[in-house]
Protein backbone atom coordinates (compact mmCIF):
# COMPACT_ATOMS: atom_id res chain seq x y z
CA UNK A 1 0.00 0.00 0.00
CA UNK A 2 1.28 3.43 -0.64
CA UNK A 3 -0.17 6.86 -0.83
CA UNK A 4 -1.91 6.27 -3.81
CA UNK A 5 -3.39 3.48 -2.86
CA UNK A 6 -4.70 5.62 -0.02
CA UNK A 7 -5.86 8.02 -2.63
CA UNK A 8 -8.23 5.60 -4.59
CA UNK A 9 -9.93 4.22 -0.94
CA UNK A 10 -10.48 7.37 -0.04
CA UNK A 11 -12.36 8.59 -3.12
CA UNK A 12 -14.14 5.01 -3.69
CA UNK A 13 -15.58 5.96 0.08
CA UNK A 14 -17.00 9.16 -1.29
CA UNK A 15 -18.24 7.19 -4.07
CA UNK A 16 -17.78 3.44 -4.80
CA UNK A 17 -19.74 4.13 -8.14
CA UNK A 18 -17.07 6.62 -9.71
CA UNK A 19 -15.61 5.19 -12.72
CA UNK A 20 -11.78 4.38 -12.61
CA UNK A 21 -11.02 6.82 -15.40
CA UNK A 22 -12.44 9.90 -13.00
CA UNK A 23 -10.55 8.42 -10.05
CA UNK A 24 -7.10 8.28 -12.40
CA UNK A 25 -8.25 12.10 -13.14
CA UNK A 26 -8.84 12.89 -9.50
CA UNK A 27 -5.31 11.39 -9.21
CA UNK A 28 -3.13 12.09 -12.23
CA UNK A 29 -2.99 8.60 -13.51
CA UNK A 30 -4.97 6.41 -16.12
CA UNK A 31 -7.97 4.60 -15.53
CA UNK A 32 -6.55 1.65 -16.74
CA UNK A 33 -3.62 1.79 -13.91
CA UNK A 34 -6.17 2.44 -11.33
CA UNK A 35 -8.02 -0.44 -12.30
CA UNK A 36 -4.82 -2.35 -11.86
CA UNK A 37 -4.43 -1.18 -8.16
CA UNK A 38 -8.03 -1.51 -7.74
CA UNK A 39 -7.87 -5.62 -8.81
CA UNK A 40 -4.95 -5.94 -6.80
CA UNK A 41 -6.66 -4.01 -3.22
CA UNK A 42 -9.54 -6.50 -4.15
CA UNK A 43 -7.37 -9.82 -4.36
CA UNK A 44 -5.28 -8.71 -1.58
CA UNK A 45 -8.89 -8.58 0.54
CA UNK A 46 -8.06 -4.67 1.39
CA UNK A 47 -11.21 -3.78 -0.61
CA UNK A 48 -13.76 -6.26 0.66
CA UNK A 49 -17.14 -4.94 -0.79
CA UNK A 50 -18.70 -2.11 -2.11
CA UNK A 51 -21.93 -0.73 -0.60
CA UNK A 52 -24.44 2.18 -0.11
CA UNK A 53 -25.14 4.44 2.35
CA UNK A 54 -28.95 4.68 2.56
CA UNK A 55 -31.05 7.41 4.71
CA UNK A 56 -32.98 5.71 6.85
CA UNK A 57 -35.21 8.50 7.79
CA UNK A 58 -36.37 8.50 3.82
CA UNK A 59 -37.24 5.20 3.72
CA UNK A 60 -39.72 5.50 6.97
CA UNK A 61 -37.45 4.69 9.53
CA UNK A 62 -37.39 7.64 11.90
CA UNK A 63 -35.79 6.04 15.18
CA UNK A 64 -31.86 4.64 15.08
CA UNK A 65 -31.65 2.97 17.86
CA UNK A 66 -27.85 2.05 19.56
CA UNK A 67 -28.20 -1.44 21.95
CA UNK A 68 -25.97 -2.67 23.93
CA UNK A 69 -26.37 -6.34 24.68
CA UNK A 70 -25.81 -8.22 27.56
CA UNK A 71 -26.43 -12.40 26.70
CA UNK A 72 -28.08 -14.17 29.55
CA UNK A 73 -26.74 -17.14 28.23
CA UNK A 74 -24.15 -18.62 25.74
CA UNK A 75 -26.29 -18.44 22.85
CA UNK A 76 -23.75 -16.50 20.56
CA UNK A 77 -24.61 -18.12 17.40
CA UNK A 78 -28.01 -18.23 17.93
CA UNK A 79 -27.78 -14.71 18.77
CA UNK A 80 -25.73 -13.74 15.67
CA UNK A 81 -28.07 -15.68 13.16
CA UNK A 82 -30.62 -13.56 14.65
CA UNK A 83 -29.09 -10.80 14.10
CA UNK A 84 -28.32 -11.58 10.19
CA UNK A 85 -31.51 -12.33 9.48
CA UNK A 86 -33.12 -9.15 10.91
CA UNK A 87 -33.16 -6.25 8.39
CA UNK A 88 -33.57 -3.63 11.02
CA UNK A 89 -30.43 -4.51 12.28
CA UNK A 90 -28.15 -2.38 10.35
CA UNK A 91 -25.13 -2.90 12.14
CA UNK A 92 -23.42 -5.51 14.84
CA UNK A 93 -20.30 -5.12 16.77
CA UNK A 94 -19.06 -8.18 18.82
CA UNK A 95 -17.45 -6.50 21.40
CA UNK A 96 -15.02 -6.36 24.18
CA UNK A 97 -15.52 -4.33 27.94
CA UNK A 98 -19.03 -4.05 29.07
CA UNK A 99 -21.45 -5.94 27.15
CA UNK A 100 -21.18 -8.40 24.26
CA UNK A 101 -22.67 -6.76 21.35
CA UNK A 102 -23.32 -3.36 20.47
CA UNK A 103 -26.14 -2.92 17.95
CA UNK A 104 -27.69 -0.42 15.55
CA UNK A 105 -31.21 -0.70 14.71
CA UNK A 106 -33.65 1.65 12.26
CA UNK A 107 -37.18 1.15 13.10
CA UNK A 108 -39.84 2.78 12.10
CA UNK A 109 -41.88 3.81 15.02
CA UNK A 110 -42.00 3.12 19.18
CA UNK A 111 -44.23 -0.18 18.25
CA UNK A 112 -41.50 -1.58 15.83
CA UNK A 113 -38.94 -0.37 18.67
CA UNK A 114 -40.28 -2.34 21.72
CA UNK A 115 -41.09 -5.72 18.96
CA UNK A 116 -37.35 -5.73 18.14
CA UNK A 117 -36.27 -4.98 22.51
CA UNK A 118 -38.73 -8.08 22.79
CA UNK A 119 -37.34 -9.86 20.56
CA UNK A 120 -33.85 -9.74 21.90
CA UNK A 121 -34.78 -9.71 25.50
CA UNK A 122 -35.38 -13.54 24.47
CA UNK A 123 -31.70 -13.69 23.96
CA UNK A 124 -30.56 -11.20 26.10
CA UNK A 125 -30.47 -8.00 28.74
CA UNK A 126 -30.13 -4.74 26.86
CA UNK A 127 -29.68 -0.76 27.31
CA UNK A 128 -31.24 1.19 24.81
CA UNK A 129 -29.63 4.55 23.28
CA UNK A 130 -31.62 6.76 20.92
CA UNK A 131 -29.87 8.89 18.00
CA UNK A 132 -31.28 12.25 18.34
CA UNK A 133 -29.21 13.33 14.90
CA UNK A 134 -26.19 12.12 12.87
CA UNK A 135 -23.18 13.96 12.64
CA UNK A 136 -20.60 12.53 10.55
Amino acid sequence: MDEIDFQIIKLLKENSRKTWKEIGESIHMTGQAVGNRIRRMEEEGIIEQYTIAVNELKLGKSIQAYIMIFLKSNQHTAFQKYIKENPDITEAHRISGEGCYMIKASVSDQVALNHLLDEIFKFANYRVNLSIGKIK
